[in-house]
């Protein structure tokens, strides 16, 4: 049985992403809750368990945006940094299922973080084991990356800051151990945003700088820089430095053009417009 755990596994969660996609959100989180039992039940390996309480986390911050568009608590008043996660997902028990929400509320962002932290916990106990082959090392590093960047998130649409950037940086430390440039500038660029986040636009160019400079002559470069250049113009414009936020902007538009990011596109025309007046090029070089 335990041999066929991972195939399981994955089955399994390509079903419950297809339910998030849908909307589905109690089948996905009653289907992951079942597989990250199992996982615990039969010690499946760290990678494919914390896979699967990524998704039940995903499925729960879904839950949480639900509620909140609703105007219920159940996006959860946790921006004080707890944890948390309820009983049920520190144990393994992860809670859910059908009707969940019938009966009290329930802090839905509280049980990802939770989903998070153990996912977290059970690829630590692997981490740095002798005689691991170096393949394995490469995607428990990198499933920890991706829950730490995760949870990073979820702290910093609560908020609350020091988390949110404890949690990135560890994720971006992982990234690195990976060698994986993509996901380390991508996540340059949320530690970028949280800074924003809190108006420290210094702090985030200064972020910003490593996600280019990282990103540079990657496959992803394009995606990646769209969302570097644009943050730099917005940090610029905050800055009131409207000459340099051009070129950021411009820069931006030419890789959202390239990969096809529509906001970016947007928004870098909209500024370069609103700004046309300010532009360094002299129109009279062109009559």
């Amino acid at each position: 049985m335990s041999e066929q755990v991972p195939a399981l596994v994955m089955r399994s969660v390509e079903n419950a992403r297809v339910h998030v996609d849908d909307g589905e959100l109690d089948r996905a989180i009653k289907m992951m809750s079942s597989t990250d039992a199992l996982c615990s039940r039969v010690a499946a390996p760290p990678t494919v368990h914390g896979l699967a309480l990524r998704v039940l986390a995903d499925a729960y911050v879904r839950k949480a945006e639900r509620a909140s568009e609703r105007g219920e608590k159940g996006g959860g008043d946790v921006a004080s940094g707890e944890s948390g996660g309820g009983e049920g997902v520190a144990s393994g028990e992860s809670g859910g299922g059908e009707g969940e929400d019938a009966g009290e509320e329930i802090d839905y962002l509280a049980r990802a973080k939770g989903a998070l932290n153990k996912g977290i916990e059970v690829c630590k106990v692997h981490e740095g084991r002798a005689g691991m082959p170096s393949f394995m090392a490469a995607d428990l590093a990198g499933r920890m990356g991706d829950l730490y960047a995760a949870l990073g998130e979820i702290f910093r649409e609560e908020k609350n800051y020091k988390d949110a950037l404890r949690s990135l940086r560890m994720g971006l430390r992982k990234f690195e151990t990976l060698g994986a440039k993509e996901f380390v500038g991508a996540t340059h660029n949320r530690v970028a945003f949280c800074y924003m986040d809190k108006e420290e636009w210094k702090d985030a160019l200064l972020e910003l700088q490593e996600a280019e400079r990282i990103s540079s002559g990657v496959e992803a470069e394009s995606a990646i820089l769209s969302t570097t250049l644009a943050y730099r113009g917005k940090c610029h414009a905050k800055l009131d430095d409207v000459k340099a936020a051009r070129v950021a902007y411009e820069g931006a538009l030419k890789y959202a053009m390239a990969s096809g990011n529509e906001g970016v596109v947007r928004e870098a025309e909209n500024f370069l417009a609103e700004t046309q007046d300010q532009s360094a090029i002299d129109d009279s070089a062109f009559l």
